[in-house]
């Protein structure tokens, strides 16, 4: 199973809070996504690093990941504390980058 594959916009909006997929969608929509590696399997990236307020997707440059564990989508953004697993506007922004890309 590939990310592109197990990845859609409602499974997006699910793992999201609203306010960090609207955040990670201005990142998305502004070209904050750098596309590090990218495999079947795993995707990395630097998400964010734009001027400008969070709503219109200003926001830290970000090191984060999306990939596929024990079948089930799993993602870490170096920008979330430790041993949380908060689904954020990095995340977003790659997970939207990934879905524009398979459409």
């Amino acid at each position: 199973m590939s990310i592109a594959k197990l990845l859609t916009l409602e499974q997006i909006k699910e793992f999201a809070m609203p306010s960090n997929f609207r955040y990670g969608e201005a990142i998305f929509k502004r070209g904050g996504v750098e596309i590090i590696e990218q495999s079947p399997t795993k995707v990395e990236a630097w998400v964010g690093g734009l001027d400008g307020s969070v709503v219109s997707g200003g926001s830290q440059r970000r090191r984060t990941q999306l990939f596929i564990s024990e079948g089930k989508l799993t993602w870490h953004c170096a920008g979330n504390p430790k041993n949380h697993q908060i689904f954020c506007k990095h995340c977003v922004a790659l997970g939207l980058k990934i879905a524009s890309l398979k459409s």
